[in-house]
C-alpha cells in the first residue's frame, strides 16, 4: 500500500493542493487592469470578423438583441431573481450616484445591453442587466449575474474603469460592447457595424432618458 493511498493522508494532501491553487489565483487579487487584459485578448478573435462600416450619426439604427430563453438561466438562479422583485431604475440610481457615474447613461446601456430584463442570457454567455462575461463577472467579485444589484454593481465598476481608461464616453461605450483592445487598437470607435450601432443606440436611449 502507498502511503497516498491512506485515506486520511490523501485529504491531507488533497487539501493542500487545493489550498495551494487557490493562493495562486485568488479572485480577489484580479485588480482592474486584469479585467482590461483579459477583455483585451478575449477582443482579439474578432479581428478575423470582416470589417463593416456604419454612419455613426444615422438614425434608425436598430441593433436586434437575441430572445432569452429561461432553459439557459440555471434554476438556482431563476428561483433567486423570481424571489426577489427589483425596481431596476432605483437600482440603477442608487449604484450609479454611489460610483460617481451619470445614472441615465447606465439606464441607457442596460436598455442597449439587455432591454431591462435580468435573466437576459446572449448566444456568446453574457448574463443579466449589463450582459457579463462570465470571466468578467467572476474578476469584479459578481457572484450572481443574474443578481439585479450585483449585475448592475459590477457593470457599473466596469464601465467606470473604462471612463477612465479612455477619457472619453463614446470610447468607454465601445469598449464596453468590443473590448477595450479593440478601442486602442483602432484608436477609437472599432469599424464594427455592431459596435458602431451599439454606441448609436446608448446614445439615442441616453438623450431619452435625460429629456
Amino acid at each position: 500500500m502507498r502511503l497516498t493511498d491512506i485515506p486520511s493522508v490523501s485529504s491531507v494532501l488533497n487539501r493542500m493542493e487545493s489550498l495551494s491553487k487557490l493562493s495562486e489565483n485568488p479572485k480577489s487579487l484580479v485588480s482592474f487592469p486584469d479585467v482590461l487584459e483579459r477583455e483585451w485578448n478575449r477582443s482579439k478573435a474578432q479581428d478575423s470578423l470582416p470589417v463593416q462600416t456604419s454612419n455613426l450619426n444615422g438614425e434608425g439604427i436598430s441593433l436586434p438583441f437575441p430572445e432569452e430563453i429561461g432553459s439557459k438561466i440555471p434554476v438556482s438562479f431563476q428561483a433567486d431573481t423570481k424571489n426577489k422583485p427589483t425596481d431596476i431604475l432605483g437600482t440603477i440610481e442608487s449604484i450609479a450616484k454611489a460610483q460617481g457615474m451619470d445614472p441615465n447613461l447606465v439606464k441607457a446601456m442596460v436598455k442597449a445591453e439587455s432591454g431591462f430584463k435580468p435573466n437576459a442570457v446572449s448566444p456568446k454567455g453574457a448574463m443579466g442587466l449589463m450582459q457579463l462575461m462570465p470571466e468578467t463577472a467572476g474578476s469584479l467579485g459578481v457572484n450572481d449575474p443574474f443578481d439585479p444589484e450585483e449585475n448592475i454593481g459590477g457593470g457599473v465598476k466596469f464601465l467606470k474603469g473604462l471612463m477612465k481608461e479612455f477619457k472619453d464616453p463614446e470610447k468607454a461605450i465601445a469598449a464596453y460592447n468590443a473590448g477595450p483592445g479593440a478601442v486602442k487598437r483602432y484608436k477609437g470607435i472599432p469599424p464594427y457595424e455592431e459596435t458602431q450601432n451599439y454606441v448609436n443606440k446608448v446614445k439615442r436611449y441616453y438623450k431619452d432618458f435625460s429629456s
